[in-house]
């Protein structure tokens, strides 16, 4: 992806689109990101959905979501599947935006859907294999610009936290420690949390947190579950997690940083004993520089 850092601070969550088909090259470069973006958990398969046909989709969402005021005005509609295996919502989290990122890049607009749906009716979409779950969909079309467009978007986000808000860098990052102040000059660090910080999530409740050391940063989830962000057995606020973890690890890349984030063999516990860590929060993953 070229200037990841300006695509990021573009990107926004699209309510109402034009019924302007995208046409089939871009829509299939769209889902080929999706399918070659880097894995968190290689092992765990995934399956991007392309509906050419959006009103397919929309049909079976609710009668909120589904409507042609909203999300029904997608011309497109693409469906992430994922196996059910540790680690399968950060995951999911961490590729399905590479693949939103890119839309970005397209001129498309996208947003992210992870609970506002029935599992069993785009399920029956998509002929789910066994141990596989639908986790996200994202609508996939041209953004209406227009007042209409605009009144769905602010409508949306009356109802959501901080009436979508990002909170600033201090409230997500600290130091080595929790609590303890970030202080640092590092500008490839500070810009990477910063694009960190930007991501969307789930009614925007931003539970990701990160810890940065001189050698790594922590990343942590808050597990609180608010605004129902676990259903059916999905953690969404891993999903978020995965999300903002993308942003940091493609940003530090973009300004070549050659670290990855490690989501397993470490011991959570002994972590949050030595960074002092409050309860309630779960360490996702580290990133070694």
């Amino acid at each position: 992806m070229a200037d990841i850092r300006d695509t990021i601070r573009r990107r926004r969550s699209i309510r109402h689109y034009l019924s302007q088909p995208v046409p089939e090259g871009v829509l299939g470069a769209v889902v080929k990101a999706g399918e070659e973006s880097v894995a968190l958990a290689p092992k765990i398969a995934v399956r991007f959905h392309l509906f050419t046909d959006g009103k397919v989709v929309a049909e079976r969402m609710t009668l909120l979501t589904g409507g042609r005021w909203l999300f029904g005005s997608a011309p497109h509609f693409i469906v992430a599947t994922s196996e059910e295996k540790p680690h399968f919502m950060v995951n999911m989290g961490f590729r399905m935006e590479q693949l939103v990122l890119y839309a970005t890049e397209q001129g498309l607009g996208t947003c992210w859907i992870g609970g506002m749906f029935a599992e069993e009716r785009i399920g029956e979409l998509v002929g789910l294999k066994p141990g596989e779950r639908v986790i996200a969909l994202t609508p996939l079309g041209y953004p209406d610009t227009s007042f209409y467009g605009r009144f769905a978007r602010n409508i949306i986000e009356v109802g959501a936290r901080d009436f979508g808000r990002r909170k600033p860098l201090s409230e997500i990052a600290y130091g080595k420690v929790w609590g303890e102040p970030l202080g640092t000059q590092d500008e490839v660090l500070l810009e990477a949390l910063d694009c960190a910080r930007l991501a969307p999530s789930w009614a925007n409740t931003q539970p990701w947190r990160f810890l940065a050391a001189e050698s790594d940063v922590v990343a942590l989830a808050d597990a609180a579950g608010r605004y129902a962000s676990v259903r059916q057995g999905k953690h969404y606020y891993r999903l978020d997690v995965g999300i903002a973890m993308c942003h940091f690890y493609l940003a530090a890349r973009e300004m070549g940083w050659k670290g990855r984030w490690q989501i397993e063999g470490f011991d959570a516990g002994e972590i949050a004993r030595e960074r002092r860590i409050p309860q309630g929060f779960e360490t996702i993953g580290i990133y070694r520089k």
